[in-house]
């Protein structure tokens, strides 16, 4: 072959090649328009709502229903889907009669004192966590102690105060499982307060005092009130919704203010006949 034939032979090359491409692109358009216009995978236009009520293959999650982003909140998807479209309320949930008459037994309140001493350090500090939390997160927390689950006899706490991300910043879990047996008791020397056995009273039948602060301990029917409160501590009032209104919290436990220094303007002058 001599020189001249070979830039002629890839000049043919190159035009068959061209030709090659543009006739595979003319024939794939022609293709495309005729099956319509595709759909992106995974989407549907129906609502949630009809696809919450579905077969089991689009609670999957797999199927994604088309909302706008001021909807996803309050949409229903992911493998949950067919749960969260109809909420199960747990069966064994005791009504609360909020007027029914409460009796508070002294024995009963010396037994939850002990309870509610055994989980702490000392008077006032955060309560321990009596059972395992591995591979738990805090949102399993809030399912149980964010409304006080009772099941199978037993009772959970309420939480006393407000959302707050890390559980187990302030109250200690147990051991993992491995180490469980381990000795993990801490030598510790500090002497706290004792526990408050009940609120001054200003005279015979007047409302007692709060004698505890009211630091991180916002919600009184979490220990008083409720369905959820300690035995011998139940308020005789829970239908009451602002307890401050009658029990006087106490500013030296509070840390608000000394409690000589309230100003008294005019001062009392008491004349005694």
């Amino acid at each position: 072959m001599s020189g001249q034939d070979k830039p002629a032979r890839r000049g043919r090359l190159m035009s068959l090649f061209l030709f090659t491409a543009i006739a595979v692109a003319a024939i794939g358009y022609l293709v495309g328009l005729s099956d319509g216009v595709p759909m992106p995978d995974g989407v549907s236009e129906r609502s949630p709502t009809e696809v919450a009520e579905t077969s089991a293959a689009d609670a999957s999650g797999k199927i994604v229903p088309a909302v706008n982003y001021a909807e996803i909140p309050g949409t229903p998807m992911g493998p949950t889907v067919a749960y969260q479209s109809k909420p199960v309320a747990l069966s064994d949930q005791p009504e609360y009669d909020l007027f029914k008459q409460i009796e508070p037994s002294e024995a009963d309140k010396a037994a939850s004192s002990r309870i509610r001493s055994s989980r702490r350090a000392y008077n006032g500090a955060p309560p321990i966590i009596p059972h395992a939390v591995e591979n738990t997160t805090d949102a399993a927390c809030y399912a149980c102690h964010g409304g006080g689950i009772q099941m199978a006899g037993m009772k959970a706490s309420v939480m006393s105060h407000a959302y707050l991300a890390n559980c187990v910043q302030c109250h200690a879990p147990p051991p993992p499982t491995p180490f469980q047996d381990q000795p993990h008791d801490v030598e510790n020397s500090f002497v706290g307060l004792a526990a408050p056995q009940a609120g001054k009273r200003a005279y015979p039948g007047a409302p007692p005092t709060i004698p505890h602060s009211q630091w991180m301990r916002e919600s009184c029917n979490a220990c008083h009130g409720g369905p959820n409160g300690w035995a011998g501590m139940e308020s005789t009032h829970p239908w009451r919704t602002n307890c401050t209104q009658c029990h006087a919290p106490s500013a030296i436990l509070d840390q608000a203010i000394p409690a000589e220094t309230v100003p008294m303007l005019p001062p009392l002058d008491v004349v005694v006949n």
